[in-house]
């Protein structure tokens, strides 16, 4: 398994535990999202279908696998922005294990980003 596979089952992991978080903490209220916690799950499924092919994409090193890696590195930097700058909210996502999974999310994810633009 290539280097880059694993950086990106790294980075899905840990925005995969970010969304299992956003439901346990109601992120659709937070962001004021329409369809309560129904449409926040019907939400993520062609988000995980996604990030499911791009796995296998990624591993083959195709042009498409690439655009995803790149787009999963954004999903990797996206909620330390709306958590940690835009909606800084103390009552939610302040657990050390929230923060630790922002941290580590935004590094796999910035990382992601570059190597997925390298090999693009």
């Amino acid at each position: 398994m290539k280097a880059l596979t694993w950086l990106y089952m790294m980075n899905a992991t840990l925005l995969l535990l970010h969304e299992i978080e956003s439901a346990y903490e109601k992120e659709w209220e937070i962001l004021k999202l329409p369809g309560s916690i129904t449409g926040f799950l019907l939400l993520h499924i062609p988000v995980i279908m996604l990030i499911l092919y791009g796995l296998i994409e990624i591993e083959k090193i195709s042009t498409i696998g690439m655009i995803l890696g790149i787009l999963l590195g954004m999903g990797g930097v996206i909620p330390f922005i709306v958590h940690k700058i835009i909606f800084k909210t103390p009552d939610h996502f302040g657990l050390p294990v929230s923060n630790v999974i922002i941290y580590l999310n935004i590094l796999t994810g910035i990382s992601l980003l570059f190597f997925s633009v390298r090999y693009y």
